[in-house]
């Protein structure tokens, strides 16, 4: 019977690069497994990098890109299936200190109806925006600050397995993009609590950002572009009555307008993102998934 702390941490890949090898650095000795998903990785050197992780590193290599939701299923029923406790899932592009899982699941045994409590995370940075004085460890449990949140990344996210059970699993028509949103909200809805310690940082690249008189943009490649819009248009439909600020601000920041202006001002490739990102929101009302 495993403890009542273990953790199996499951890393969805994609064509990873060297960045999954120093995610792995970062968390070996803070979980008790460390699964690979590889959604069907293609190139060489990415090929390469899973052949040379370590042998204690699971793999499992799916046979085409099944998209990151269903890898995150995939992760989530092995660890059900070996009495994990707990549930870390994480993207490739992203480094933790020593120590931070540790600190948190410390803290969470004094939080007030921890009961209620199913997702717990540190809170990220971009790695261009993570100054050294953020990236020191806090001392203390108690000097932790935990927030509510409606959304929490997939990234560094720890999901008592236990939820999956009666709040069910990831989405899998969404493929990539609003997975994490609406599995948050999913549990929320469900009466349970998501919480990020907000002074207990980790370093992630949500993607390669453009800045430009102080508005940022985050240059996602055309094809995240239609699933952007896509299931921002799904998360609206299901969950607007549920949270009508949080999905219209969604939907607008995500949808055509708001999206296409930082296209067309900041951004390459204008055409193919904003006529992706037109297509994605068309086939979100339509319901073609």
């Amino acid at each position: 019977m495993r403890s009542k702390t273990s953790i199996c941490a499951v890393i969805v890949s994609y064509e990873p690069d060297e960045a999954l090898i120093r995610l792995y650095e970062s968390i070996k000795n803070q979980v008790d497994e460390v699964l690979v998903i590889d959604n069907a990785s293609g190139c060489k050197k990415s090929k390469k990098i899973l052949q040379d992780l370590p042998g204690e590193v699971k793999i499992i290599y799916n046979d085409k890109n099944y998209g990151i939701a269903k890898a995150l299923n995939q992760g989530a029923r092995y660890a059900i299936e070996n009495n994990y406790k707990w549930l870390l899932t994480l993207d490739h592009d992203s480094e933790f200190l020593q120590g931070t899982y540790n600190l948190l699941l410390q803290s969470y045994k004094i939080l007030p109806n921890k009961e209620k409590t199913m997702l717990i995370a540190p809170q990220y940075k971009e790695k261009i925006y993570l100054k050294p004085a953020n990236n020191i460890l806090i001392s203390g449990i108690k000097n932790i600050i935990w927030k509510k949140q409606n959304f929490i990344i997939t990234s560094g996210s720890l999901i008592k397995t236990e939820v999956f059970k009666s709040a069910g699993f990831f989405e899998e028509k969404l493929f990539i993009d609003k997975v994490d949103f609406d599995f948050c909200f999913k549990l929320t809805q469900k009466g349970f609590t998501c919480l990020i310690a907000s002074n207990v940082y980790f370093s992630h690249q949500l993607s390669k950002p453009v800045i430009k008189s102080g508005i940022k943009s985050f240059n996602y490649p055309p094809v995240r572009r239609y699933y952007i819009a896509r299931n921002s248009v799904f998360l609206f439909k299901k969950y607007f009555f549920y949270s009508p600020f949080h999905m219209s601000l969604t939907l607008l920041r995500s949808g055509i307008f708001f999206a296409s202006v930082k296209i067309l001002l900041f951004e390459k490739d204008k055409l193919v993102k904003i006529k992706n990102t037109y297509k994605g929101f068309i086939d979100g009302i339509l319901n073609k998934y």
